[in-house]
């Protein structure tokens, strides 16, 4: 059904998920029998597919199996997933679950949203409605290869990441030397699920511990808007094939997503600034040190003759970029009180509609 209205988006030229469904609402009831709520489905799903290959110059096509249904149109009932079919027909898949997913189930606070089967799984999302409190504190996080380091002197490891993808990278690159002729084998071994998994693990761990801290000192969380990076790293930039390579794996979007989802979660306020000239900026005086390196880890500001961490002294500028205003705070060597709130000029209390937890896997 989605192939079938991906060819009818193509050969239509129709352009939006509303107009292709209802192209398809009618024809696809009569043609498959189904109830009116599938047509709805197979065009969402169509047009993310067209829209995403578009974006990346593909010919779209579905490879893999699934079906997607909102929360309106099924039920679960003694860990059984009821959904609708034909009309008077109904479908019912035994669950299977452990603790941590009957927890989300069995909680009448959250709001069940769309459930996704897949050939392997079953994800349901779950929302709730979050207050974010006034912070007390907002604090920066700079985040580089190996490590990501807050303006509060805190530090988390990452080295394990890059550990897992040079491991892996040697493993890949090993088989592809004994293969070399073999373009299947050589695609579908490209990538690797338990490299990805055991990565992920990884940056869970981080993003929650970073997370845990935020909630308990009542701080709110400054990142980085790294968009464009890798496009800054591509083949002909004096690069080394190596350092591309670290460049392009480098998980620093996938470790974000994870801080703001958990802190959507947890009712702690995230804020997006600039990076630019973030390392290279005395945050005692403000000059930018345009001669700095990336291998110089620390150096002295040339005007005031401070001696800076290169990430500590990032940290601490992207937390004072922020415009969050925090209550009783007071930053260190502060004159006075407008010193002291200077770069923290917007009082924060949200509501967060929907914040999404992550999809628990059944």
């Amino acid at each position: 059904m989605v192939n079938d209205a991906i060819r009818i988006c193509l050969n239509e030229n129709i352009v939006g998920r509303l107009k292709l469904r209802d192209r398809i609402y009618k024809e696809f009831q009569e043609r498959y029998g189904v109830i009116p709520r599938f047509p709805y489905s197979v065009a969402e799903i169509a047009w993310s597919i067209v829209k995403k290959h578009r974006r990346w110059r593909r010919r779209p096509y579905a490879r893999r199996l699934m079906f997607k249904m909102d929360s309106r149109n099924y039920s679960i009932i003694c860990s059984i997933l009821s959904l609708p079919f034909r009309k008077g027909e109904r479908i019912f898949i035994p669950l299977e679950f452990g603790e941590y997913q009957r927890s989300f189930l069995m909680d009448t606070a959250l709001k069940r949203g769309t459930v996704t089967i897949t050939e392997s799984s079953i994800v349901i999302a779950f929302s709730k409605e979050n207050t974010t409190m006034n912070p007390s504190k907002s604090v920066g996080y700079d985040l580089n290869e190996k490590s990501i380091v807050g303006s509060d002197g805190a530090r988390y490891d990452l080295t394990e990441v890059a550990r897992l993808h040079t491991l892996y990278g040697v493993k890949r690159s090993s088989f592809f030397e004994r293969h070399p002729h073999g373009k299947r084998i050589r695609k579908k071994f490209a990538s690797s699920r338990r490299e990805k998994a055991r990565v992920g693990e990884v940056l869970h761990r981080v993003s929650s511990q970073i997370l845990e801290r935020a909630k308990t000192n009542n701080n709110a969380i400054v990142l980085e808007r790294l968009s464009g990076i890798r496009y800054a790293h591509q083949k002909g930039n004096g690069e080394s094939k190596q350092q591309r390579r670290r460049i392009a794996m480098w998980p620093f979007r996938q470790l974000q997503s994870c801080i703001d989802y958990k802190a959507k979660w947890a009712g702690v306020f995230v804020e997006y600034v600039s990076p630019s000239y973030t390392s290279k900026t005395c945050h005692a005086c403000g000059t930018i040190n345009r001669e700095l390196k990336l291998t110089d880890r620390s150096w002295l500001c040339p005007q005031c003759g401070a001696t800076l961490d290169r990430d500590l002294n990032a940290a601490i500028n992207i937390e004072r970029r922020g415009k969050i205003r925090c209550l009783g705070e007071v930053r260190p060597g502060a004159r006075d009180k407008n010193e002291a709130m200077k770069g923290n000029e917007t009082m924060v209390e949200a509501l967060i509609p929907q914040a999404e937890i992550p999809k628990s896997s059944l």
